[in-house]
């Protein structure tokens, strides 16, 4: 579950570390969904498995490559910037 204000802050502050945009649903389950840079996403995964979570695993994943011409922020279908969803 995603409910401590001081891991909400950091998951926001990492997420515009590594460039990722998407969302946090809060509460129980918790639930994070991000897009961007793979390595930027792998590194952000792999950062947050090092907090103290009851449970953490990553459900899916999906590499979409960027048409040539465009930017990342071009192709995102997710919020450029990470929001939080309440319950």
């Amino acid at each position: 579950h995603i409910i401590a204000s001081s891991k909400r802050r950091a998951l926001a502050e990492l997420t515009s570390h590594y460039e990722l945009g998407g969302y946090a649903k809060i509460g129980w389950p918790g639930v994070i969904v991000i897009e961007g840079l793979e390595e930027n996403c792998s590194s952000f995964v792999h950062e947050i498995r090092t907090w103290r979570w009851q449970h953490l695993a990553v459900r899916g994943e999906e590499q979409v490559p960027i048409p040539s011409g465009f930017t990342l922020d071009d192709s995102r279908v997710l919020p450029r910037k990470f929001e939080e969803l309440s319950e």
